[in-house]
C-alpha cells in the first residue's frame, strides 16, 4: 500500500514537472517570436514617418500668416525676463537678443559633443543588425563619452530654416521652399527676430548644430520582453478589478475615449473641516493620469486614499484612459479633437446640467496637455471650476526643457533646472533619477512612438493667460523635477501673479486666474503619486481652493 502511495507521488509529480517544463519551453519560444516581431515589424512601423500625413493644425493659429502671432507670444514672455532697468538702451538691446539667442540655440544639438559616443553607437547597431541596442544614454553615462567644449560657432540661416520650418509650420524646410506663401512668412520670422530681439544669421549651415524635430527622428527605444508588457496589463487588470468593487464602470466613447465612471453616491450636509461652503453635492472629478505602467493604476491609492479621501462619496469621479502612454501595445493614439470629443459625451451620459457646468480637472504630467485642450475647448472651458496639475509639463513647453529632459539628455549646463548643490551625492542621485525615468518611460517603444508622431506640441501648451479668470487653479511642483524645469515655472507663475493682482487693482479685466502653486522641496517628479504627506497637503489645498483662499507660495 506504502509502496503503491510512492509510486502515485511520484507519477504526479514526474507530470508536474513536463508540465512546468512545457511552459517555460512555450514561454521561451513565445519570447523569442515576440522579439523578432518586435524588431522586425513593430520598430519598423513605430520609425515610418508619413510624409503624406500632414501634420495636426496649429489649433490657434491656422492660418499661415497667423503663426508669427505664436512667434510675437513666445519672444514677448522672453523679454518678460529681463530685469526691469537697464542703464543704456543698447543694454537693454544686447541682453534680449542674448536671452533670445540662447533660447533658440538650447533647440538644437551640439554634434561635437556627441560625436564619439553616436560613432560608437552606429558601429555599435551596424554589428548587431540594427537591434537599437545603444540608444542615448543617460547624462552621466554620456559625460564619459563627451569631448571637452569648445567653441561651436553661431546658428546660420540653413539651420534656421529647419528649426522653424518645424516648430512654426510641422513640416521640412524643402516643402517651405515650393510654398510661397509659407516662404513669405518664413521671411517674416526673421524680420521679427531683428526687429524685436536685434538677431540677425549669416548665409550658409553650421554643420555642428542640428535642430531637435523629435517628431522627425527615429524611435529610440529600448527592448521589453513581453513578459514585461504581461505584467504591466497584469497590474492594470488588478487595479481594474478594484474600481469595479469600488462601484466604478468602464466606458467607451464613440471616437474612442475610454474612461471609468463612478457616480455620486452620498449628498454633503455639512463642512467636514469648517473651510468647505455647504453645498449638496461636490464637483465632479475628471483625472488624466501622466506617462506610466498601467496609466491610471499607479495613481488609485494617491486619488482614494489621498486627495478624495474625506469627499470620495460626494463627487461623481472619471478616470480616463491613455493606453500608448501605459506600457500598453498600442500605436493608437487619440488627437485632440477625439478627445475633447469624449469627454464631452461622457459628461452628457452622466452629469446633470448643474454639475456639468462646475467641472474640477486633474493632470499629472503628461495628463496636464489634456487639461490643456479642454480649456481650449469652446464646449467646456466655460464649465471648469476647478484646475489640478501636478508635475504639469504643458506649462512653457515651448521651451525646450521637458522634451530635452525626456527624449534627450539634461544638459550639463542647465543651471535653471536643478537648485541642489553640485556635490557628488547630488550628481549620484540625479543620475539614478534619470536613469529611472530612461529605462522605465522614455525609452519605451509606444511611448515614444506617442510623442515622436502623434503629439503637437504647439496645441498643448497651456499659457496661464488663456484659464478663464474664474477658475480656481493649483500647480503642485517638485523643485528637484528632473523633467519640468520647475524653477522657470515658478517664476512664470509669479510674473503671472503679479500681472492679474496689478489688473485687479487697476480695475482692468485680469488675463486669467489667480495661480495658487504648492512647491516642495528636494523631491522628484512623480514624487507626489507615492508620498501620503503629499496627498494630504494637496487635499487641504484643493480645500482652499473651494473657499478662494489668499495665500499664494506655499513651501513644504
Amino acid at each position: 500500500m506504502i509502496a503503491s502511495s510512492s509510486v502515485d507521488v511520484h507519477h504526479i509529480s514526474s507530470h508536474s514537472s513536463i508540465a512546468l517544463v512545457t511552459l517555460i519551453v512555450a514561454y521561451i519560444i513565445f519570447e523569442v517570436a515576440f522579439f523578432f516581431h518586435y524588431h522586425y515589424h513593430v520598430l519598423p512601423s513605430a520609425n515610418r514617418i508619413r510624409s503624406s500625413q500632414p501634420p495636426a493644425p496649429y489649433r490657434d493659429y491656422r492660418n499661415i500668416d497667423d503663426r508669427a502671432k505664436l512667434l510675437h507670444r513666445i519672444l514677448d514672455r522672453l523679454r518678460n525676463r529681463l530685469p526691469a532697468t537697464y542703464q543704456s538702451v543698447n543694454d537693454e538691446k544686447e541682453a534680449s537678443a542674448k536671452l533670445v539667442y540662447s533660447f533658440i540655440e538650447s533647440w538644437f544639438i551640439k554634434k561635437s559633443h556627441d560625436d564619439m559616443y553616436e560613432k560608437f553607437s552606429h558601429q555599435f547597431d551596424e554589428a548587431t543588425f540594427d537591434m537599437g541596442f545603444c540608444p542615448p544614454p543617460p547624462l552621466m553615462v554620456r559625460m564619459a563619452w563627451s569631448s571637452s567644449a569648445e567653441n561651436l560657432g553661431k546658428l546660420q540661416k540653413k539651420n534656421m530654416n529647419e528649426f522653424l520650418s518645424w516648430a512654426f509650420f510641422g513640416i521640412h524646410y524643402s516643402t517651405i521652399q515650393s510654398t510661397p506663401e509659407m516662404n513669405q512668412v518664413l521671411e517674416q520670422f526673421y524680420a521679427i527676430l531683428k526687429n524685436q530681439a536685434g538677431l540677425t544669421f549669416e548665409e550658409g549651415k553650421n554643420i555642428n548644430f542640428v535642430p531637435r524635430c523629435f517628431t522627425f527622428e527615429k524611435v529610440n527605444s529600448l527592448y521589453r520582453p513581453y513578459g514585461v508588457y504581461a505584467s504591466v496589463q497584469l497590474m492594470r487588470f488588478s487595479a481594474n478589478c478594484v474600481l469595479y468593487a469600488l462601484g466604478f464602470r468602464r466606458f467607451n466613447c464613440e471616437r474612442g475615449l475610454r474612461y471609468w465612471h463612478r457616480p455620486a453616491t452620498k449628498q454633503l450636509s455639512h463642512s467636514s473641516n469648517g473651510k468647505r461652503p455647504v453645498q449638496n453635492q461636490l464637483s465632479p472629478f475628471f483625472f488624466f493620469h501622466g506617462i506610466a505602467p498601467g496609466g491610471h493604476a499607479p495613481y488609485l491609492p494617491m486619488i482614494f486614499l489621498g486627495i478624495l479621501r474625506n469627499h470620495f462619496q460626494q463627487r461623481d469621479i472619471f478616470f480616463f484612459e491613455n493606453k500608448p502612454i501605459s506600457y500598453a501595445l498600442c500605436m493608437d493614439a487619440l488627437s485632440e479633437e477625439d478627445t475633447v470629443h469624449g469627454v464631452i459625451e461622457a459628461i452628457n451620459r452622466h452629469l446633470n446640467k448643474a454639475s456639468a457646468n462646475r467641472l474640477t480637472l486633474c493632470g499629472h504630467s503628461f495628463g496636464s496637455c489634456q487639461l490643456t485642450w479642454i480649456v481650449k475647448s469652446p464646449q467646456l472651458r466655460d464649465r471648469l471650476e476647478s484646475l489640478i496639475l501636478l508635475d504639469p509639463v504643458s506649462i512653457l513647453l515651448s521651451e525646450p526643457d521637458v522634451m530635452i529632459n525626456f527624449l534627450y539628455t539634461r544638459p550639463e549646463s542647465n543651471e535653471e533646472s536643478y537648485t541642489c548643490s553640485n556635490t557628488l551625492l547630488g550628481k549620484f542621485i540625479r543620475f539614478l533619477n534619470e536613469t529611472k525615468i530612461h529605462l522605465v518611460a522614455s525609452s519605451e517603444l509606444f511611448i515614444e512612438h506617442y510623442l515622436r508622431r502623434n503629439f503637437a506640441w504647439y496645441n498643448s501648451e497651456l499659457w496661464l493667460e488663456d484659464i478663464p479668470p474664474n477658475v480656481k487653479v493649483l500647480v503642485c511642483l517638485a523643485d528637484q523635477d528632473e523633467i519640468v524645469n520647475c524653477k522657470k515655472i515658478e517664476r512664470e507663475i509669479l510674473q503671472h501673479n503679479r500681472l492679474v493682482a496689478e489688473a485687479s487693482k487697476n480695475g482692468t479685466f485680469p488675463a486669467g486666474p489667480r495661480i495658487e502653486l504648492l512647491l516642495w522641496k528636494d523631491v522628484g517628479h512623480a514624487h507626489c503619486v507615492s508620498n501620503p504627506e503629499r496627498w494630504r497637503e494637496i487635499r487641504d489645498a484643493i480645500d482652499e481652493l473651494d473657499c478662494y483662499w489668499s495665500k499664494n507660495v506655499h513651501v513644504r
